[in-house]
């Protein structure tokens, strides 16, 4: 069963990125952190939308986004899922190198998610 957090949370007016890449990075951070485990059934896009305020057609984009990392799949009549098999372990089944490259993609991204952070606190100064 999906969880919706209670708390609305909204998209930083100052952050310079797409709403859909803001609101795919928020939930990265979540199945990063723990708040979606492996397995678990992400909330429909209605429920995403109202949680940061934005369209559906934005949180669409933001999973799409999302499955394209292999962080979740997404399975027609069903809903969304964090992948129950990291994507590091089905892409060694391909190849391995495969496997390597998305590792550094997600590792890349996390990072420039940070360093984004860290310029908007600067500019704020």
């Amino acid at each position: 069963m999906w969880r919706i957090l209670l708390v609305v949370d909204s998209l930083d007016p100052d952050d310079v990125r797409p709403p859909y890449l803001q609101v795919a990075s928020a939930i990265r951070g979540d199945i990063e952190d723990g708040s979606y485990k492996l397995g678990d059934k992400l909330p429909p896009h209605q429920a995403i939308a109202e949680q940061y305020g934005v369209s559906v057609g934005t949180v669409k984009r933001a999973y799409g986004l999302l499955q394209q990392e292999r962080l979740i799949i997404t399975r027609q009549g069903q809903g969304s899922f964090v992948r129950s098999k990291p994507a590091q372990e089905e892409a060694a089944g391909e190849t391995g190198d495969l496997a390597e490259v998305y590792s550094q993609l997600a590792s890349i991204r996390r990072r420039l998610d940070v360093l984004e952070r860290e310029l908007r606190e600067v500019k704020a100064r």
